[in-house]
């Protein structure tokens, strides 16, 4: 059952009953930014939760609840709009967040007065991994940093001591974390925001004559270097790699054929062989039109975490100390297989080798080639003083 609430545009609220009645026992808030650029990582991830809530019977822990949805615009306003409304329930709340590192922060600042708990898909500043990690604050993703980081360290296991980085005005921080792995030589080549012409870059490339080349491209901007790259004949000379969230199902269909082969490293692949994952595979594009992504996985872990929590504390919404001690151990049916939370509640998560390939229908996918490192945990994770959960009894799903 699905209301719309007008009163409060230009914030999107939905509210969603999972049960025959308004009284619920449970607030899901989801804060995400749903429009402009970028948008569609919220929303696989929104539709990822949906789709889990589904596969789940409509409810969460066996319980009612309500499900509101906000379109932060990429504001602190709108979302602290959401998280206003979510304050005034009596109920335990928890805000499931999709934004800017800014408005995270924020919110997690809020949460431990308001009896809420918040379970982060989206940017994290670094200081919540680390010094100023929060009893309230679960995140179901690595910091960008960390998958920066172990692409760095792939390369450098390669043999290749000369590297070029074609890289964006926005990429600072990403190149600084690359730089954390790889200890050869860098050679930059830069390009504006927004520029769709790379042949001044490719030139550029060409007579650095490095060992292979990274991007660092985003968006449009990513499809239309992919397509460069390939229709100046380069796939073949210099090898090229990108970051795991610029080599997902969105740019690929976009640069079709041009990623073909590609490699990346990152926390998820198509053909990961666990039960969740393949029935998420199996029912995500029948219910929303397009390919799934490791954005999708990522939000159908949440919901799936918060069923399992919820039944693991026996029900018992007034109790949050309960509540987030579940979180924190609980086993639940992740899209990635065994998962489970370090010290600072952030995924000790396993990297693998991606490489791109063709799916049974032509279309270009992400498939693994085998694991670099087990249970990874954030260089950031000793700073912060909270002691690891034990970890749960070994489950099969």
């Amino acid at each position: 059952m699905i209301r719309a609430a007008r009163a409060l545009l230009p914030v999107i609220v939905l509210l969603a009953l999972a049960g025959p009645s308004w009284a619920a026992d449970l607030d899901i808030v989801f804060i995400g930014t749903l429009s402009g650029g970028g948008a569609n990582k919220a929303q696989d991830q929104l539709d990822g939760f949906r789709l889990a809530v589904r596969h789940l019977g409509g409810r969460l822990g066996g319980m009612e609840f309500t499900l509101s949805v906000t379109d932060d615009q990429r504001t602190g306003v709108l979302a602290q709009q959401a998280a206003d409304r979510a304050w005034q329930s009596n109920h335990l709340k928890i805000l499931v967040v999709s934004s800017s590192g800014a408005i995270l922060q924020n919110l997690v600042e809020q949460a431990t007065g308001h009896r809420a708990i918040l379970l982060n898909l989206g940017l994290t500043p670094a200081a919540l991994a680390g010094r100023e990690c929060n009893a309230n604050l679960f995140s179901l993703v690595v910091r960008g940093d960390l998958i920066e980081e172990m692409t760095g360290q792939y390369l450098q296991g390669q043999g290749y001591h000369r590297l070029a980085i074609l890289d964006a005005d926005q990429s600072a921080q990403d190149l600084e974390a690359f730089r954390r792995g790889f200890r050869g030589q860098i050679i930059e080549i830069k390009s504006h925001r927004g520029s769709m012409d790379f042949s001044p870059e490719l030139r550029q490339l060409v007579a650095a004559k490095p060992d292979a080349a990274y991007f660092l491209q985003k968006g449009g901007m990513a499809v239309e270097l992919l397509l460069q790259y390939a229709a100046a004949g380069l796939k073949d000379q210099i090898p090229l790699f990108g970051p795991s969230d610029r080599l997902d199902e969105t740019i690929l269909a976009a640069s079709t054929p041009a990623g073909l082969d590609l490699f990346s490293v990152g926390p998820w692949s198509d053909d990961l062989d666990s039960p969740a994952n393949k029935r998420l595979i199996a029912d995500f594009e029948p219910e929303y039109g397009r390919q799934v992504s490791a954005r999708a996985a990522v939000g159908y872990d949440a919901a799936m975490l918060i069923d399992a929590a919820i039944r693991a504390s026996d029900k018992k919404m007034s109790d949050i100390d309960g509540l987030r001690a579940a979180l924190k151990r609980v086993d639940f049916p992740s899209t990635r297989g065994a998962f489970r939370f370090d010290n600072d509640q952030f995924p000790l998560v396993n990297f693998m080798l991606r490489q791109v390939a063709v799916d049974q229908r032509g279309r270009l996918i992400n498939e693994q080639r085998g694991i670099l490192a087990k249970d990874v945990r954030d260089s950031l994770a000793h700073d912060c003083p909270m002691r690891a959960a034990e970890p749960p009894p070994a489950v099969k799903h």
